[in-house]
């Protein structure tokens, strides 16, 4: 259920899955007083089947709800990679299932009841989290395809320009011409569309980064 105007709305949603309809009328008065735009879910089975997972946002999560549980939903949401932050709540103090939500990247655990302020802390961290890690994201995605439109030589001639070899040093490398090097040499840039080879840093720095994410999965359990 949405709340509050998109028109007017500063950025991303903040998604509250609370089945306390009482809380949730207080937390979405409270994120749509400041702006955020609100949608409000019964359980985490109703948002899974109506959210997209791969925008920047903020979820205001109760641990234990029934059927998925605030826990399984960090779980599914690490697993799929999801740019989506997660603040928890929760009445019942269960510190064992909040630090393996933290530790799937949860962004902080506020025990009920629990101040206006503490909640627009958290829930302003976590956008700001989730924001970040979208646009990485979106670069790493980009960095990938483009390296996956090169040949496997353009690929060998890339790793040797990491490396801060010139044509020449190249050349005798791969046991090819410096004209064959250059020809190379032109469309990696035109591929990767880079403006000069000092961009090449950048973009292996973030190939690394997403290969990093990937090798990490999905948290520590």
């Amino acid at each position: 259920m949405p709340i509050g105007n998109p028109e007017t709305a500063i950025g991303e949603c903040v998604y509250v899955i609370e089945d306390d309809v009482d809380l949730q009328k207080s937390l979405a008065w409270t994120l749509a007083s400041v702006k955020y735009s609100v949608e409000i879910f019964d359980s985490a089975d109703d948002f899974l089947k109506k959210t997209d997972f791969h925008k920047a946002g903020c979820i205001v999560l109760d641990l234990l709800l029934p059927g998925i549980t605030g826990l399984q939903l960090c779980r599914q949401l690490a697993a799929i990679k999801s740019p989506l932050a997660v603040v928890l709540i929760s009445a019942h103090g269960d510190i064992s299932s909040a630090v393996r939500c933290l530790r799937l990247g949860a962004v902080d655990f506020l025990e009920k009841p629990f101040g206006r302020e503490r909640l627009l802390q958290a829930v302003n961290e976590g956008i700001v989290r989730s924001r970040q890690k979208h646009a990485d994201m979106q670069e790493e995605e980009m960095v990938s395809q483009r390296l996956a439109s090169l040949s496997q030589r353009e690929r060998q001639i890339l790793d040797c320009m990491t490396e801060g070899l010139i044509t020449k040093e190249i050349a005798k490398r791969l046991d090819v011409s410096p004209r064959t090097v250059d020809v190379h040499r032109s469309q990696i840039k035109q591929k990767l569309e880079l403006k000069s080879s000092a961009q090449i840093g950048r973009l292996m720095y973030v190939e690394e980064r997403r290969r990093r994410r990937v090798r990490r999965g999905p948290g520590v359990d």
